[in-house]
């Protein structure tokens, strides 16, 4: 039976955000955080196309779902836990181990639920924080902290309690909207503009608070809807 060989081009793309993540990991473990980070953010780019190039090449498999699962828990699970820990977790000794840790873990059980989520999920949003938006904003927030130096050691902590609770975002019940429907017109390309020019002249200090204020999102979201819940029982 001959198989096409195009079936190899997006689990490539998969391998190389394994790869990627995988030297993370390395540059994290020798102190070079800033290349770290990047590498982290790379891998999220082509844990993108992936799926993309799967849809274009009409090569879509459940080997490749599987497979693009296995390497979000290594790009964006082990490889940002690690990040934190040699950054700033390793100061405050098992502390830092358990939200590294939780970090991991949590990253796979939301991977888990994604996967077995069933079509009557809401198609234009995500229950629970994605895996990468929590580990693009951790690389974020260290590459923020390497430049201005806002936390040092005397509040580093404030990271691995921020990290701590993008784990238990990443399996709660809060939804986050997906942006794949999303339906572009005049005035959402003209903003979309603005952003890229504003990001292009502070790129991580723009995208760090476009994250931030896409988690907080999230959960004022789910607060205001928590208020209207308890005001329309009394």
């Amino acid at each position: 039976m001959n198989i096409n060989p195009l079936y190899a081009l997006p689990n490539l793309f998969t391998a190389g955000s394994i790869f990627l993540g995988i030297m993370s990991i390395m540059f994290s473990s020798n102190a070079m955080f800033e290349w770290s980070c990047w590498l982290i953010l790379a891998s999220m780019i082509l844990d993108g196309l992936d799926g993309r190039v799967a849809r274009m090449t009409h090569t879509t498999s459940k080997f490749g779902v599987e497979f693009d699962s296995l390497a979000d828990v290594v790009a964006f699970g082990v490889a940002p836990a690690m990040l934190v820990y040699f950054y700033i977790g390793g100061e405050y000794g098992r502390y830092g181990i358990v939200v590294s840790g939780l970090f991991v873990i949590f990253g796979a059980i939301r991977l888990a639920r994604f996967n077995i989520a069933t079509s009557e999920s809401e198609p234009n949003s995500f229950v629970g924080l994605p895996i990468p938006s929590a580990a693009v904003l951790i690389m974020l927030w260290i590459l923020v902290d390497i430049k201005y130096n806002l936390f040092g050691v005397e509040y580093g902590y404030a990271i691995l309690i921020a990290t701590f609770i993008l784990s238990i975002l990443m399996v709660s019940n809060i939804r986050y909207p997906s942006f794949k429907k999303i339906k572009w017109n005049l005035k959402s390309f003209v903003i979309l503009l603005i952003l890229l020019a504003i990001a292009f002249l502070r790129p991580t200090e723009v995208l760090s608070v476009l994250m931030t204020l896409y988690v907080l999102y999230g959960i004022l979201r789910w607060m205001f809807l928590i208020v209207r819940m308890f005001i329309k029982r009394f």
